[in-house]
This record gives structure tokens, C-alpha cells and sequence, in this order.
């Protein structure tokens, strides 16, 4: 049984948080509920992690889980950006300070063992990146990550123009994956 007393406790940390991190192993599992609850309904980034989990997971702005030990390797990252920039930026805790070039490189083996492996022989842009398919999320954050937009609506007719440019039928397996090592070394030499 949680005091009420913890309960104010809880209530003022959160009141005054810019982040929440939580180890999973936290005993009172209610008290674990209700801290996640209030990031939520105060929308504070939150983050469970534990040596238990594998992957990471996000859940909206937040992380439902992530590896304890990934967590700490790039804790010092992640609060050097707070302190400098003054936000949260949890893509730091789960992939570093590099984690665009990281993303880039998974999205990139991903795509290219994936769907383009299947598709070598027969390429058809819109069976192998059906709208609404993780794929096609993969393509489009890929995309995105590769060049700096103005606002929304530029961006958003860029990657159409992207789209419509490689949905052709004339585009093979060969020619998308050249499209998208293109967009990977964008990525790269931004950290270079």
C-alpha cells in the first residue's frame, strides 16, 4: 500500500519534471502505473527501462521499454542535449548521438534485405511499399532524415515528387536500392 504522503511525492515530481525515467524493477507496480499515467496526462516524455528488455519501444514521445544498458551508454548524450538545447530528444537515449546515421543504416538493411530482396526479379514500387506498410514508413522516415525542410508542406511535396519518381514502371530493385543508399550517404555525410 502506497502512502499518501508518496503519493504527494509523486505528484510534485512530476509537476516539475522535463523527463521521467523509470527502471522497470520499481517493486510497487502501482505506483510505476500511476507515475506512467501522469507523464501521459502532463504529455512529460517518459521512459521504462530495464537489463530485461531487448528492444526498444516507443509509445508515442515516450519509451515503454528499453535495454538498461543501451540507457546508460547514452544517458550522458542524452542530458548534455537537454542542458544545451533545453528538450527532450529520446531518440538519443534509444540510438545515440549518431542515431540518424544509425536509423539510416538499419532502415537501409532492412529495406534492402526485405522488400527488395523479395522483389529482385519482379520490382513493382507499389506491391513492394504498399500505402500504410511498414516499409513504406521505413521509405518515408528515410527520406525525411535525408534533408532538412522548410516546413511540412514542402517536405510532404518533395517526398510525393520522390514517390512519383520511383513508383514509375520502370524501376527495378537495383534502381531503388541506389535510391536509397543515395539517402543513407545524405545522412552520413552530415555527420562526417
Amino acid at each position: 500500500m502506497v502512502s499518501k504522503n508518496f503519493r504527494n511525492d509523486i505528484d510534485h515530481i512530476i509537476s516539475d519534471a522535463a523527463c521521467i525515467l523509470i527502471h522497470d524493477s520499481l517493486e510497487e507496480k502501482e505506483v510505476k502505473e500511476r507515475i506512467v499515467a501522469m507523464a501521459k496526462k502532463s504529455k512529460i516524455p517518459y521512459c521504462l527501462f530495464s537489463n530485461g528488455f531487448t528492444a526498444t519501444i516507443f509509445d508515442g514521445d515516450s519509451i515503454k521499454e528499453i535495454k538498461k544498458d543501451r540507457l546508460y551508454n547514452n544517458l550522458i548524450v542524452f542530458m548534455n542535449y537537454f542542458k544545451s538545447e533545453g528538450s527532450i530528444d529520446l531518440r538519443l537515449l534509444s540510438l545515440g548521438k549518431n542515431y540518424e546515421v544509425e536509423k539510416a543504416a538499419i532502415i537501409q538493411d532492412r529495406l534492402s534485405n526485405g522488400v527488395l530482396f523479395k522483389g529482385r526479379n519482379n520490382f513493382n514500387f507499389e506491391v513492394a511499399f504498399p500505402s500504410g506498410s511498414q516499409d513504406r514508413k521505413d521509405l518515408r522516415e528515410l527520406f525525411y532524415m535525408s534533408e532538412v525542410f522548410s516546413n511540412k508542406d514542402v517536405y510532404e511535396d518533395a517526398y510525393n515528387n520522390f514517390e512519383d519518381e520511383y513508383s514509375d514502371i520502370k524501376t527495378t530493385a537495383t534502381i531503388m536500392e541506389d535510391a536509397i543508399s543515395k539517402l543513407t550517404n545524405k545522412i552520413n555525410s552530415r555527420y562526417e
